[in-house]
């Protein structure tokens, strides 16, 4: 990271408090107060709440006592949509990971496989490649996403999967607390830039077992404000403990049709319906403001930016902070509310064209993932009677353990694997990277599955959460 900071010892920060000694190119004499802002770490908070319509936050969340609201008042607002790409989480994470829509890194359903993040590396990768001192973690309660973040050879340093609770509720409330805990923390280590990636599903959930338009939908929404109003209470107290900056992301992936179905998948302006909220540290004169042109594309680029790593020549987005075009498009808006609703209004649906090529894709690439899913719950149900030891039958559901994964394997990988044809057809994965790839990690030509999970600090749970046979027969399951 190329901040001052880095360049001063503690014995030049001393003498210029003294006024005893300088820095090249900084005065002599610096106020005890300007030392400590020299020495402030930097640390960046990206919060993702799956699945969730920024209308439902206008409507049931934008009060006091909301998290969404607070980080409005604080930063900038962008009504965005990702008309033209596929409204499912995977993908759609995938792009806020790396920088770049799924034409380039080809991700085509919820079936996680690690190949696409080596040519197109995501946003811990390339931290800590370019600088391995930067601290980095994710805490989220789909294991998706924590497998993005052991992905690429550089995974984060920190990999904490929060299993099923419950209720999602209580799921994302335990994630909620874990990410409280990873603030404070940075109490403890003043001087140690960080960036972490905070995520919730259960306004996903409620949208999927419900409908985007349900009261539980509603309730999903508010519950998450809640939860990220603890969360900026911690990052003010970690922010006065040690007089750290803190810029802090919020998004989503997707929206979600308000009628229970499909839930999304498909390119309904409800589905293709996303949000980025932007406080950057110092930037203080902006607050309450909108964008008119923030991306989930620019999240990455964004989060390099802020901690001074280098930039991908490749990228699809660019820095909301310095980007000239980005913040041209800063508008103060006599009410925000009402022109956030207003911006939602305009999106509509692709031409014909894309809408089909799209609506393809999504039906074809959600084969895989669903058979997957049953025969992981056969799997689950199979080894509850294995473990049970009972004379005969547990040899025979064994047995039959080994068949089903074997068979399903198989099956889930030749439907996988046209599934990605179609995709690729359909304009999935078809641009090739022009940035060469992150060279292979220290101590091997290539990090291992097992070494990359198992890195500095990764504490990972298989458990799926709730899923069982009954459910995956909902198609909207499939999407996430």
């Amino acid at each position: 990271m190329t901040t001052i900071k880095k360049f001063l010892c503690g014995a030049t920060v001393a003498g210029m408090v003294a006024g005893t000694g300088a820095a090249i190119g900084v005065p002599s004499g610096l106020s005890a107060l300007t030392a400590d802002w020299l020495l402030a770490a930097e640390h960046v908070l990206l919060i993702g709440t799956d699945g969730t319509n920024l209308s439902k936050i206008l409507e049931y969340a934008y009060g006091d006592d909301s998290g969404f609201k607070t980080a409005m008042d604080q930063g900038i607002t962008g009504a965005t949509s990702e008309v033209n790409h596929t409204t499912i989480s995977g993908p759609s994470w995938s792009t806020i990971l790396t920088g770049v829509w799924d034409d380039k890194h080809g991700v085509v359903n919820n079936l996680f496989r690690p190949e696409p993040y080596d040519q197109w590396p995501t946003v811990f990768n390339l931290l800590e490649y370019h600088d391995p001192d930067i601290e980095t973690s994710v805490i989220a309660d789909w294991d998706y996403i924590n497998d993005i973040g052991a992905a690429g050879g550089y995974g984060a340093d920190n990999n904490l999967f929060i299993p099923f609770q419950d209720s999602w509720a209580d799921t994302d409330a335990a994630v909620t607390a874990a990410t409280i805990s990873q603030i404070l923390a940075t109490t403890t280590n003043p001087d140690i830039d960080t960036f972490l990636f905070s995520y919730q599903v259960q306004v996903d959930e409620a949208g999927h077992s419900y409908g985007g338009g349900s009261q539980e939908y509603a309730q999903a929404v508010m519950n998450v404000g809640a939860n990220i109003q603890q969360i900026l209470a911690a990052v003010e107290q970690a922010r006065q403990e040690t007089g750290d900056n803190w810029s802090i992301i919020i998004t989503t992936d997707h929206g979600h049709q308000q009628s229970l179905g499909f839930g999304h998948g498909f390119q309904s302006p409800n589905e293709t319906s996303q949000f980025v909220i932007f406080d950057q540290a110092g930037h203080d004169a902006t607050d309450g403001s909108q964008n008119l042109n923030y991306s989930i594309a620019d999240i990455t680029p964004t989060i390099l930016q802020l901690l001074g790593v280098p930039l991908r020549s490749d990228f699809d987005g660019s820095p909301m902070s310095t980007d000239p075009a980005i913040l041209d498009s800063i508008v103060t808006p006599t009410d925000l509310k009402q022109s956030l609703s207003d911006a939602i209004a305009m999106y509509g649906y692709p031409n014909i064209g894309n809408d089909i090529m799209l609506g393809i894709r999504t039906v074809v690439t959600s084969i895989p993932y669903g058979i997957n899913l049953v025969v992981t719950e056969i799997d689950k149900f199979l080894q509850s009677i294995v473990d049970q030891d009972i004379f005969l039958i547990s040899g025979l559901a064994e047995l039959l353990q080994q068949v089903n994964n074997f068979v399903g394997g198989a099956v889930v990988d030749v439907t996988d694997t046209l599934a990605r044809g179609v995709a690729y057809l359909t304009g999935s994965g078809v641009m090739a990277p022009t940035d060469p790839p992150l060279p292979p990690p220290p101590g091997g030509s290539e990090a291992s599955l097992f070494d990359t999970l198992l890195g500095d600090q990764n504490w990972f749970s298989p458990d799926e959460g709730s899923l069982d046979l009954a459910s995956l027969l909902d198609f909207g399951a499939l999407l996430d």
